[in-house]
């Protein structure tokens, strides 16, 4: 076995994790509660998904220590919020994991874009990439909120226990908001009220037709030219 075949199998599988962390948060969290148990549980997820995305997307030892810099904090003001109820505290919690996923999302991407070829692992970091970009619409929403609760207007109120970094609406309601927004749906059962809410929501909906019309297409063509190649070698 050469270098590149053995370079191969250590990279095959980095994202592997991260979309098994990033599923977990997103079907579980519409199924548990707003109990101190549920919101543990939930806290733990979050978690899992900060540190999966440090170990999966940062390779390099300078990218590493950032994004540990950036995962370890969150976690402390996590906790500190709900022993607080401080909504600042999660205001400045919701920043900082925006920013993190903002962090995590671009070098993903670069990552996506160095590689010459499609894989089962490029395609599983592609779904990362657009899960991220989800969640990371997800708390910035929520940041509004929090700072702006007439900000969208909810069709179902959610009873949320005393301090939430997701203000007067839930994490499932802000997850589903934000994806709906992304595919360009707009079912209008949640609707923008105020200019940075309706601001935030369309800029969504242009990177959802964007990463359709760039990744995607450039994994589609990497696609066709390797099969072309393949071909050409066969011939």
């Amino acid at each position: 076995m050469d270098r590149t075949d053995s370079t191969n199998q250590r990279t095959l599988g980095k994202f592997t994790y991260l979309l098994g962390s990033l599923l977990a948060l997103l079907i579980v969290a519409a199924f548990i509660g707003n109990d101190r148990v549920s919101v543990t549980v939930f806290c733990l997820l979050v978690a899992t998904v900060l540190l999966t995305a440090v170990v999966s997307v940062c390779r390099r030892h300078r990218t590493l220590y950032i994004g540990l810099a950036l995962a370890i904090p969150i976690v402390i003001l996590n906790v500190a919020g709900y022993v607080t109820g401080n909504a600042a505290v999660f205001v400045i919690h919701n920043i900082m994991v925006v920013g993190f996923f903002a962090f995590v999302s671009y070098h993903s991407m670069c990552a996506l874009l160095d590689d010459r070829e499609v894989t089962l692992d490029t395609i599983v970091g592609a779904i990362c990439l657009y899960l991220l970009a989800g969640l990371l619409w997800t708390y910035l929403y929520a940041t509004i909120i929090l700072i702006s609760p007439t900000a969208f207007q909810l069709a179902i109120t959610v009873d949320l226990p005393s301090a939430s970094p997701f203000g007067k609406a839930g994490f499932q309601q802000l997850a589903y908001l934000s994806f709906v927004t992304m595919t360009t749906l707009g079912y209008g059962d949640i609707t923008p009220v105020s200019a940075p809410a309706q601001t935030a929501s369309y800029l969504q909906a242009v990177f959802g037709q964007f990463f359709l019309a760039v990744l995607v297409a450039r994994l589609v063509t990497l696609y066709i030219a390797e099969v072309t190649a393949r071909r050409q070698d066969n011939a």
